[in-house]
């Protein structure tokens, strides 16, 4: 793929966007999500278990406060529940120490994707984002992908630190328009939702 030499080409009307054959198709970029996946499950359960207990009364001090008034409602009806507290609020800290390590874990691909264009798997594969023609994106282009793509990690978070909990509820309605619309691949423009939004493509590095 040939690198732009001036700004004037990049402006150029001559310019053609990529054809669908030099824009990578589903599979490839499943096969990239799926070492994504793979890497965020890793580093966050790395991170979990170092840094895990620090971070879950940060991200997530409003739910572990609303549970533990729950679970004291609770046990106060029942000597059962009592007896069963301990042991379920350990597995609560164990399961929001691994979920604060994976959020982490996510940001780290966004600010990946949005500084040079590529995540984890996209390395591997040796992908990359681009604008339509084939060049390497914008800065402005790739942040406005990224923060689409990884809204709802954001929102979540922002919600699990500020205790709103619309934000949450926002950040899974996200999740769920950007994971719909990465089937929008499968269109002639070959373009994800997040893709459509920040007018990028994928393409071979």
């Amino acid at each position: 793929m040939n690198e732009p030499t001036t700004n004037t080409e990049l402006n150029s009307n001559e310019l053609t966007p990529l054809s669908k054959e030099d824009r990578v198709d589903f599979w490839t970029r499943l096969g990239a999500y799926l070492i994504d996946f793979l890497f965020i499950i890793i580093l966050g359960l790395a991170i979990g278990l170092t840094i895990g207990d620090l971070l879950a009364p940060v991200l997530f001090g409003g739910q572990m406060a609303d549970m533990n008034v729950q679970m004291d409602q609770m046990s106060q009806l029942s000597p059962e529940v009592e007896r069963m507290f301990p042991n379920f609020m350990g597995l609560m800290m164990k399961m929001m120490a691994f979920g604060a390590g994976t959020s982490i874990a996510g940001l780290i691909l966004l600010v990946m994707e949005a500084s040079v264009g590529q995540s984890v798997g996209k390395m591997l594969l040796k992908i990359r984002i681009s604008n339509v023609y084939g060049y390497p994106a914008t800065p402005k282009e790739l942040w406005s992908r990224a923060l689409f793509k990884y809204g709802s990690t954001v929102l979540s978070l922002l919600g699990g630190i500020t205790g709103l909990m619309i934000l949450s509820t926002l950040g899974s309605i996200l999740g769920l328009v950007v994971f719909v619309g990465f089937f929008l691949v499968f269109m002639d423009n070959r373009q994800t939702i997040h893709d459509m939004v920040a007018k990028t493509i994928v393409a071979r590095k």
